[in-house]
């Protein structure tokens, strides 16, 4: 909730600046958003050795969306949240955890998916 009311407040005063003295000049900043992360689905793969993990972070048709973690065979739904950053966050976090322990991870941009409900 607070983050979106700094994006709306950071939004105003970029279209209609304010008029008082100007603070000193800094380097445009663009944000880095993958292609994946526009398409609202990001799966990476992990390797060390004969040992993979992977993640995925994706929007369900609800507008929310969830990320996986997959280990030695296990399946883990480790965040669930509203907004697709969010999810891409979490993904992000455990992928440098991974990457910590010795793990080299990839983006692979066309994936099929199947899933299994209970």
């Amino acid at each position: 909730m607070f983050s979106n009311c700094l994006f709306i407040f950071v939004c105003m005063l970029v279209t209609n600046p304010l008029s008082w003295a100007q603070a000193p000049s800094m380097p445009a900043v663009t944000p880095q958003v993958s292609a994946e992360a526009e398409v609202g689905d990001i799966f990476l793969l992990c390797k060390r050795d004969k040992s993979v993990r992977w993640l995925r972070a994706y929007k369900l048709d609800s507008g929310k969306c969830k990320t996986l973690y997959s280990k030695e065979g296990y399946l883990q739904v480790v965040s669930s949240a509203t907004y697709f950053a969010s999810c891409e966050g979490v993904l992000q976090s455990v992928r440098q955890n991974i990457e910590e322990g010795g793990f080299k991870c990839t983006a692979m941009p066309q994936v099929s998916y199947f899933g299994i409900e209970n």
